[in-house]
C-alpha cells in the first residue's frame, strides 16, 4: 500500500513461483521478494529469478530474527537492499528515496538527451 502512494510506482503483485515468473513477461525496475535463508524453497525463487533476469533491482524481505543471514548471498544474487520484516515505514521509505533518486537521475538525463530544458523562468 505504501508504494501505492507515490507518483509513478505501479504495484503488481504475485505469490511463489508463479509471481518469480510473471518477471518474464514483463520489465519490472524493481521487485520486492520474501526471503528465508532457512528455507531451500524461497532461495530456489531467489536463484531462478536470477537465473533469467540479471537486471531487475531485488529488495529482499527478510524475517526479522535473519537480519544477517543473507549477506553472503547479496553479491552472489545482486540483491539491492535487505529489509526486515515486519516493514518499517522508516527503511521502506528510505529505500524509496534512494530507489527513486537513482531512477530520477537515469529519466532526466534521458529527458534531457532527447529534448531541450525549458528555460528558466526570470521574476
Amino acid at each position: 500500500v505504501g508504494l501505492q502512494q507515490f507518483p509513478g510506482i505501479k504495484v503488481t503483485t504475485g505469490v511463489g513461483y508463479r509471481g518469480v515468473n510473471e518477471v518474464r513477461s514483463r520489465s519490472f525496475a524493481c521487485v520486492f521478494l520474501t526471503v528465508d535463508p532457512k528455507d531451500p524453497e524461497s532461495m530456489g525463487m531467489l536463484a531462478h529469478l536470477r537465473s533469467f533476469d540479471t537486471t531487475t533491482e531485488i529488495v529482499a524481505l527478510l524475517p526479522s530474527q535473519e537480519p544477517k543471514a543473507l549477506a553472503n548471498e547479496k553479491a552472489r544474487f545482486d540483491i539491492h537492499s535487505l529489509l526486515r520484516t515486519p516493514l518499517q515505514p522508516k527503511d521502506l521509505f528510505s529505500f524509496l528515496g534512494r530507489f527513486q533518486e537513482r531512477h530520477g537521475d537515469r529519466d532526466a538525463s534521458r529527458r534531457t538527451a532527447s529534448a531541450p530544458r525549458p528555460a528558466a523562468r526570470q521574476n
